[in-house]
């Protein structure tokens, strides 16, 4: 499995567009957050810790990121999108 690193600016550009890249960089921190939130619960020991429920709440989350991030409700994606014009205007 391949794992493009969209923080490398000519990558990127090679790979995806801008807004591309700032939608997939906005998903994947939805993603980070809830897994670091996911840690929390675990530790109550609420959710159980087995291999199949660790399993099915990363799933999950991959797809509530995903979900929130389509939302476009959040505003990394812009955010991103205009840091990268300015960075690309002064460099």
């Amino acid at each position: 499995m391949k794992v493009d690193a969209y923080w490398d600016l000519a990558q990127v550009s090679q790979n995806k567009t801008e807004a591309g890249a700032a939608k997939a960089f906005e998903e994947e921190f939805v993603h980070i957050f809830l897994k670091e939130v996911r840690k929390e619960f675990e530790k109550s020991q609420f959710f159980g810790g087995s291999f199949s429920n660790k399993l099915y709440f990363e799933l999950f989350d991959m797809q509530l990121a995903k979900v929130i991030s389509d939302s476009d409700q959040l505003g990394i994606k812009e955010y991103l999108q205009e840091a990268l014009k300015k960075y690309e205007n002064n460099g």
